[in-house]
Order: structure tokens, then sequence, then C-alpha cells
């Protein structure tokens, strides 16, 4: 019988310092969940070191670029010799990069009309959307609860504008001209009223949502839009969503081939991406889900590990708290952090944080924090132990001892704020609380190649956005277009009219500029005259490569 490597039953946490020298793994049918502020390490010592050994397919949330070329070369990597199966094959990696952070990595496609035909997809995706809502709501002023109303109202308009474009053979494109006036919409619930295949009662869900006083229909509308601001960048939109030639990525074959899905965001108050990364998030999950519940052993084997890292702020799953209680047995692992405490009240609400809390089996707390009710709910959960005091007195009667035994706690409040780096309080279940020693995975021999391959990365990203259009071109072309077609200010004293040759010049150099900003390149020579009026569109060339 062939050994078997301990990464296919868990992830190595790191080492004891009390109680001393033992080594600490977790194993993936345990929940973990992290706390540690910003720049404590818990990325570097526990995230990227566990999404870096794991054997299966994975799930990975990130913000920052440097976190995904951390790993990203790795995870293409195929699997050495001794892991189970999959010995010789690259393994695929797809990432969804709203934002066009890193240029030329393998992107993910994905198409949040696909499978709304049924509406249980419909309406999964669609609370999906607005659950990356609630967050912004909640941090822009709006109450807690206020906000998670208006999510709930979100979620049937979108519920019906998906189910509606998916039976109609509609596109993204029609949910977003919805959107821009659901009010004013009249299409999605005449589809809705009138499909045989169309969810009962939808329409009236639809109708409710957006019916009622002014104020709570306006909240709704301007939800609703928050929802799905993402798609109405036109870049945004063209780097996410399939078009001809651009096909949507297979989810299922990234997972079946144990690859890795990358969901890289960004903590942006103006343009968040959580609505979009949550509801991807929650397609992959239900991926993974369906892969265990087909596999002939009842589980996914080896495990789909879904490394939640930022979970507030990039994935606030509202399924969390029910997939970590149930899938964990079928295979789905989940390590999950957060800066603080607070950002999971926010996200989720008391309630909601606290059962998340209640049923991760390991916490992980790292010291530097400011949450001083949260390190003392932490101490108390420690509990207390019972020490002997032995006090010596000297007076005119003699030397007298006294002996007496006093209550204290394990570990007090500010002694978890004074953990050092590189080192976390773990508390595992039932087990004693563990001061552990963490092992950063860019230290050594493998963490020097590992910043190699990093920085190797990083430079073909760079040079891929250096491939992108420069904007001052693009503000010029815009201007040429709009001087030919008379869109500019008749009274702005900036835009005087050139002479004949000049103008004749600008014309001819916006022409010329024209195929950096049209869909397909064309022969200046042969570009009309300004009277006919030619459209030209952006469009941004980039160069393919592998890892």
């Amino acid at each position: 019988m062939s050994r078997v490597a301990p990464s296919e039953l868990g992830w190595r946490l790191g080492k004891s310092v009390i109680p001393r020298g033992v080594q600490l793994w977790v194993r993936y049918d345990r929940t973990t969940g992290v706390y540690g502020a910003q720049g404590s390490g818990k990325t570097l010592d526990l995230l990227a070191p566990a999404l870096l050994a794991h054997p299966g397919a994975a799930l990975a949330t990130l913000t920052k670029l440097d976190d995904l070329l951390l790993t990203v070369t790795d995870r293409q990597q195929p699997l050495q010799a001794g892991a189970t199966g999959g010995r010789g094959a690259p393994r695929p990696v797809a990432v969804l990069d709203p934002f066009g952070i890193a240029p030329g990595v393998p992107e993910l496609v994905w198409d949040p009309i696909a499978g709304c035909v049924d509406p249980m997809v419909a309406e999964r995706r669609a609370k999906a959307f607005s659950a990356g809502t609630v967050t912004g709501a909640v941090a822009g002023g709006r109450q807690d609860g206020a906000a998670r109303f208006y999510a709930a109202e979100t979620a049937k308009v979108l519920q019906g504008f998906f189910h509606a474009a998916a039976l109609t053979g509609r596109t993204l494109e029609h949910v977003l001209e919805w959107v821009a006036n659901p009010v004013k919409a009249e299409k999605p619930a005449e589809i809705l009223e009138q499909h045989p295949q169309a969810a009962r009662f939808w329409d009236g869900l639809l109708h409710g949502a957006l019916s009622g006083s002014a104020d709570t229909v306006g909240n709704t509308v301007t939800t609703v839009q928050q929802a799905m601001a993402l798609f109405f960048q036109p870049s945004i939109r063209a780097r996410c969503v399939p078009r001809a030639g651009r096909p949507a990525t297979d989810i299922t074959d990234v997972l079946a081939r144990r690859g890795t899905v990358y969901l890289l965001g960004r903590d942006d108050p103006y343009a968040s991406a959580s609505p979009l990364m949550t509801a991807v998030a929650e397609q992959v999950l239900d991926t993974a889900l369906a892969m265990a519940t087909a596999s002939p052993h009842g589980k996914v084997a080896p495990s789909f590990l879904a490394c939640l890292d930022e979970l507030p702020s990039t994935t606030p799953l509202p399924t969390l708290r029910t997939r970590m209680a149930n899938e964990r047995a079928l295979g789905l692992s989940f390590l999950y952090a957060a800066q603080t405490w607070r950002q999971m009240v926010v996200c989720y609400g008391e309630d909601e944080a606290r059962s998340l809390f209640g049923l991760t089996n390991n916490i992980v707390v790292f010291g530097g924090g400011k949450d001083i009710h949260f390190y003392r709910e932490v101490s108390d959960l420690l509990g207390i132990t019972r020490i002997s005091r032995q006090s010596i007195s000297d007076g005119p009667g003699g030397i007298g001892t006294n002996r007496s035994v006093e209550d204290v706690p394990v570990l007090r409040p500010e002694h978890i704020r004074l953990i050092p780096e590189r080192q976390a309080l773990v508390v595992a279940e039932n087990a004693p609380p563990i001061l552990a020693k963490l092992r950063r995975c860019v230290d050594g021999r493998d963490g020097r190649a590992l910043l190699a391959r990093q920085a190797a990365a990083r430079s073909q990203v760079s040079l891929d956005r250096d491939a992108r259009v420069d904007p001052a071109e693009r503000a010029a072309a815009a201007l040429a277009y709009s001087r030919a077609h008379d869109l500019t200010d008749p009274d702005d004293p900036s835009d005087v009219a050139a002479p004949d040759h000049e103008r004749d010049g600008e014309l001819h150099k916006g022409r010329t500029a024209a195929p950096h900003l049209d869909d397909s390149p064309s022969d200046p020579d042969s570009a009309p005259t300004p009277a006919t009026h030619t459209h030209t569109h952006t469009h941004t060339h980039t160069k393919e490569w592998s890892w």
C-alpha cells in the first residue's frame, strides 16, 4: 500500500510554541476562520501556503495582484509524483479580473444569464448579486436592517430579469437596458406573465418589488443598479462576458482537471466588484457540489478548497453558513479570512456572523489588532485557570507564609494583541489553546524560488499592460470624432475652428487613430469622409501569453 502524503488529507498550519514542538495540520473536512489586521501576514503565513500545497481544485478570492502572481504559476504546474492522480497534466487556471489589474492572465469568462431558464438558478444568482450590495450600503451609512431589506427586494427584481432574459434568448445587454430603468421596463413582466415555462407568480413578485411608495421603490431601483453597476462599464462588460470568438469558461472542466478559479477584486467604495464576485463564487461552489453528489464516492476527491481571503469585502457569500455546515462532509473545505470581527458583523449581521463563528472548527487569531471587544470574547472563550500564590511577610512577629489560589484568564485580551509576528493563537474545537509558529511561504530556498516566479509573472503582466491603448490617444480620437460630427460645444473657446488645412489634418489623424478604437482595424485610405458619420468603438489590443 502506497504512503499517503499529509497534503492529501489536510493543509499545514504550523508548529506549536505552546505546547512545544507539535506539528499542526488542519483536516480538509474542518473549516477554518482567520482574523488578522492588514499586514499581519495571514495571506503569506496561512492562505497562500494552503493553496500552494493543495492537490485538488480550488477557488481563491483576493484583492492584491501580488497575491495572485505569487501562486498562479505554481497552481498551473502538474502535480508532483506522490500526489493522487493527475500526474503529468498541467492544471488550468481561470482569473476573473473585472478591473483589468492582471492583463494577459488566463481569463474567466462568465455569462450571468446562462442557466437562468431554471428558476432555482435564477433565484440563487440574483440573491448572490444582491448580497454583494449589503456591505457597501452599511458602510455608506444605511442601517443594517434596511440594507438587507433592499437587498431582498433587489433579488426579486433581478431573478425576474434573469429568468425572462433566459427564457427568450436575450443577453446581458437586454438585462442592463431593463436595469437602467426598472420601473418602465414592461417587457420582463410581460414575458413572465405569458411564457408557458416561466415560473408562476414571478410576474407578481416583480410588480410588487417595483410598486409602492416612491422612497421604497427609489431605494430598490438604486440597489438593483448598484448590484449590476460593474456591467455598465463597457470595458468590464467586454472583459467578463462571452461574445463571438470568446466563449464562456467551462467551470466544470476547470474543476475536473484540478484547476483553480481566481476572483481578483479590490476594496473600492466607488466600483465594488463584490456583487459580481459573489455570484461567480456561488456558481463555482455549486459546480463543486454537483461534482460531489455525482461522484460514486459521494464526495470530491481530492478535496475542493475554497480559500476566501478578505471574505467580507470580496465575496460575502450568503450561503456560507449552510455550506460550512453541510458540504464539508462532501469534500468541500472552507478557509476564510477577515481583517476584523466587525467586518463580519457589518457584512452578515450580528446573529449570522456569530453563527458562522460558532460553526467554524478552527479559529486562528493574529496579533496587532485593535478590536478589544473581540479579543475579550476570545479570552472568555479560552476560559480561566487556577493558580496558587504564596506570599511571605516579615514583620515584628517574625516571618509568615500565606498560600492562596486565584482564578485568572488563560490569556488576557491585551496579551492577544501582543502576539508577535509569524505567530498566531489557534482555538481548535475542544483542544486547549495553542500558540503556533507559522512558516511564511516566501522564506528559505523554496520561498526565494517562489518570489522569482512571482517577479517573472509580474514582468509579463507589465508587458501586456504596456500594450494597451494610451488614454491620450483615445481622448484625441474621441475629440476628433466629436469635431467631425459637430458634437462639441460651439461656445467653447478652446474649440475654435482651425484653418482648413489644419482641420483636415486633424480629421485625417482621427481616422487613422480609429483602428485603435474600432472593433476591427480598417484601411485609413478607404475611410469614409466625415459626412458619412462613421462610428468608431473602443478595442484594446492585448497579447496572449502562457505562464
